[in-house]
């Protein structure tokens, strides 16, 4: 699950829509999802739902869902609108906000064979994105009416958590502002010159 729904107020642009090499920031993340063998990938939109759904509508292995109340809600909102709608599919469901990227393929595996109700992805004693949820975990956070969102669900129900080690720093470069763009991009454009 992607979510997407968010205004990109610090940003100036729509994240969603900007590109590292020649795929858009979704495509991107699809795109490692996939190679790790992901089959169903949901993206949830909002914000500019209509432009982001008709540029990425060409994929037809992607799902959408809106959330319509994205200007006076939050990012939990959106998680639980996608987990509510994935937990009859999946026994897991990989999560990332749509800026944060740059997450490698094999990350994705580790996190796959994760066998905790949530698997949070560490390097360098940093947590980052995606994290994993076991489908048996996704009713109490349903449920979880407390403060903090996802995190603050993650940190007061009784849920068995597994920090898994990774090599891999793609974890932690989340996007919020041109600045963290443009250093995602230099990023991305060594570790293509390095392949």
């Amino acid at each position: 699950m992607i979510t997407a729904a968010g205004r990109s107020s610090r940003m100036g642009a729509f994240k969603p829509l900007l590109k590292l090499g020649s795929l858009t920031i979704p495509d991107h993340i699809k795109e490692n999802f996939k190679a790790a063998g992901i089959k169903d990938i949901l993206l949830v939109t909002g914000n500019k739902a209509e432009e982001l759904e008709n540029s990425l509508r060409q994929h037809l292995d992607l799902v959408f869902l809106r959330n319509d109340m994205y200007e006076k809600n939050e990012m939990f909102d959106s998680v639980k609108i996608g987990l509510n709608y994935m937990k009859n599919i999946c026994e897991k469901i990989l999560l990332t906000p749509v800026d944060i990227p740059f997450f490698g393929v094999d990350t994705v595996k580790a996190l796959v064979r994760c066998s905790a109700d949530i698997g949070i992805p560490m390097f360098n004693n940093e947590t980052g994105h995606p994290i994993v949820i076991s489908v048996n975990a996704v009713d109490e956070i349903l449920n979880y009416n407390g403060g903090g969102g996802l995190k603050g669900a993650i940190t007061n129900l009784s849920l068995e958590i597994e920090h898994i080690k990774v090599n891999d720093s793609g974890i932690l470069y989340d996007m919020d502002t041109q600045t963290d763009y443009l250093n995602l991009v230099k990023q991305y454009v060594r570790s293509e010159k390095s392949k």
